[in-house]
């Protein structure tokens, strides 16, 4: 779970009752549900710090053992996880100082010229800027990029209002990226969230061996008990505040001459891979694209069903029931057949909420006479078992969704030469340039990554074989293996760049990928979050980088949605649309000006039938994420409420990146 969404669902007063429990009753079960609860945030602080599994997890030992001694000098539980993230930060560096340095063989001479910065370098730099600014500048720095809180959750833990919050983040960004400039360390500040809430699995029982050598029931490993002797400060709030500073700026920016430790993105939602097209398949019949909706309510219950056919053989059913106490979800995904009015429907997969549920036999085959209304705008459904009839009605103002750039229609997806591989092949293509006549495959095959650099289909040339990533990180059954600095280059000259390339290799089996890449004379692009590695060349995500047709959509991986209840941030991403899931390349939105950004007309339907439809209009100007922007939406009283209830006209005047045409889409409103 990402730090910041941990913090959220706590709460204030958990920690403090864990650690009460702890220091008053001895209690151990607390202790342990503490390390537990903050392992990912500890281990991975000092995995990125040390670059090392097994001296990550002394050190992260050390800091628990630490915290156990000095449970009752924590003065501030709320920020338990602050004070845990800045002691991590220095007890990995302590036992990065006792590495023992390696010395050069004899007779050898130090190179020419200072070698390129390397990320420890680029680390160190980053900590000093950081930690060199005013605590006012870097205390919501802290809250909001290493805790994950919201604006209005920082300026609530601070004592500050609202605004104060929001001109101190902007000048704390923009004093750290000048102070980093000036070392000669250019990028983007705005991405510090992205890398750092990254979940990191410990290996099993890591957990309860750690609180146990904490509390004192089994003995600490040598290397251990060093690193947690000697005297700092950890209990004072100034220096806790310095130290998680510090620790959160080792991840600052999108990228550097190195990267940081692998991104592994949790595997994709039911919903996402659900509603994935399968290339082979074809498109579904004009009268059914769009989404299909059924809404029955009654004792205190609705239930809405939504149908997608998401090509022309596959249709996702997915079911949302919602009443006092109760709000769970069903999606099932299969294969399809409608013919003379008979829609047999034979369920593959199925999914309670999150969790993958085996589909019976005797549930899987289903028929349904299907009977559409004079105006086509929707459909009845009649089980053939059960003889229970649902009415189906087209979502209102079917969504525009980015359509797929007019230069990649013509692209045949397919490799003229391709290696022996060790193992199972994945494939991504990426296209280059405005008429994306420059294309590049990407294969990896679980220990060697290939790439057609001069773009011409044969992956066996010199120089496209690339057996050592710069990072091979593994924890517990999650792989990811990262590659930077891949020069391209088309026959005539033009060069481009893959900054970072990673291969995820996660739990389910699933495959995942993280691309950040640039055009030349373009800038950067990264498609992260749902983008999947295709299991054949027919099958594989095409994306575009310096493409010419440049688009605005909700955030996809958070889900952006609004809120009856209370005021939320929206979120849309700008770039260039793919071919696949997971295929959007966004844009950093360092390059727009200050108080600029896309422009959201947001229509809600009103409860009172025949009433106008009620339409807010913002701008979406607040920029701390690096490739999104956001404004917090209040949703009117009197409106309807539920799946794609609200319409979104997205649009960007004077965008830097090209004109963007406007589009329009469905979003969810929570209700009360």
């Amino acid at each position: 779970m990402p730090f910041g969404s941990f913090v959220r669902q706590l709460g204030e007063g958990a920690d403090s009752e864990l650690l009460d429990r702890f220091i008053v009753g001895e209690d151990q079960s607390a202790f342990t549900a503490l390390v537990g609860r903050y392992t990912p945030t500890v281990l991975g602080t000092c995995r990125r710090v040390l670059g090392h599994t097994q001296d990550a997890e002394d050190a992260a030992q050390a800091v628990f053992l630490l915290l156990a001694r000095n449970a009752a000098r924590v003065r501030r539980p709320s920020a338990l996880g602050a004070w845990l993230h800045g002691v991590a930060v220095r007890v990995a560096r302590k036992a990065r100082r006792r590495r023992r340095r390696v010395q050069p063989l004899p007779g050898s001479s130090p190179p020419a010229a200072p070698p390129a910065p390397s990320w420890e370098d680029a680390r160190l730099v980053i900590d000093e800027a950081l930690a060199a600014l005013p605590e006012p500048l870097r205390a919501p720095l802290v809250l909001c990029y290493l805790e994950g809180l919201t604006r209005d959750e920082a300026a609530a833990r601070l004592g500050w209002p609202l605004a104060t919050l929001r001109g101190r983040l902007e000048r704390g960004r923009e004093k750290l990226r000048a102070r980093l400039a000036r070392r000669g360390f250019a990028l983007a500040v705005g991405l510090l969230p992205v890398l750092l809430e990254t979940p990191v699995a410990a290996a099993p029982n890591w957990s309860a061996h750690t609180a146990a050598v904490a509390t004192g029931t089994a003995p600490p490993t040598p290397a251990v008990a060093a690193l947690a002797t000697g005297g700092f400060p950890v209990f004072r709030p100034l220096v806790c505040f310095a130290a998680l500073a510090l620790a959160g700026a080792a991840t600052a920016g999108w990228y550097l001459t190195a990267p940081p430790e692998p991104i592994a993105p949790p595997a994709p939602k039911p919903v996402a891979r659900a509603l994935a097209p399968d290339p082979q398949a074809g498109l579904p019949e004009k009268l059914l694209e769009g989404a299909w909706q059924s809404t029955a309510a009654g004792d205190g219950a609705v239930r809405t069903e939504t149908l997608r056919f998401v090509d022309g053989k596959h249709l996702v059913w997915q079911v949302h029931l919602r009443s006092p106490g109760v709000d769970t979800n069903a999606t099932l995904r299969g294969r399809y057949e409608l013919k003379n009015g008979t829609l047999t429907y034979q369920v593959t997969d199925r999914w309670a909420g999150e969790e993958s549920v085996r589909v019976r036999p005797e549930d899987a085959l289903r028929k349904y006479q299907l009977t559409w209304a004079k105006d086509r705008t929707e459909f009845e459904l009649k089980n053939a078992d059960t003889g229970t009839v649902r009415k189906f009605r087209a979502l209102k103002d079917k969504e525009t969704v980015a359509p797929v750039p007019d230069a990649l229609k013509a692209i045949e997806r397919k490799i003229q030469k391709e290696p022996k591989y060790v193992g199972e092949p994945r494939y991504l293509l990426l296209a280059f340039g405005p008429e994306a006549k420059f294309l590049v495959w990407a294969v990896s095959d679980g220990t060697t990554l290939y790439v057609d650099r001069n773009g011409n289909g044969d992956l066996t040339d010199d120089g496209e074989k690339f057996a050592r990533p710069k990072r091979d990180h593994t924890s517990g059954t999650r792989r990811a293996l990262t590659f930077t600095g891949i020069e391209l280059t088309e026959p005539g000259g033009t060069t481009h760049k893959i900054e970072v390339l990673t291969v995820l290799y996660l739990e389910t089996g699933s495959v995942a990928a993280d691309v950040l890449a640039q055009a030349k004379g373009r800038p950067l692009q990264r498609a992260l979050g749902d983008l999947w590695w295709g299991d054949a060349a027919r099958t594989a995500q095409v994306l575009l980088f310096g493409g010419a047709e440049v688009v605005c959509r909700p955030w996809v991986s958070g889900r952006s949605l609004l809120n009856a209840a209370a005021p939320a941030e929206f979120t849309v991403q700008v770039g260039t649309p793919g071919i696949g899931l997971g295929s959007f390349t966004a844009f950093s939105n360092d390059q727009v000006p200050k108080g600029a950004g896309p422009v959201a007309e947001i229509e809600f339907e009103p409860l009172v039938a025949g009433a106008k439809p009620i339409t807010v209009t913002v701008n979406l100007t607040d920029r701390d994420s690096g490739d999104k922007f956001f404004a917090r939406v209040t949703v009117p009283d009197g409106v309807k409420a539920g799946v794609e209830a609200a319409k979104v006209k997205l649009s960007f005047p004077n965008c830097p990146w090209g004109p963007v045409g406007a589009s329009t889409h469905r979003v969810d409103v929570k209700p009360k």
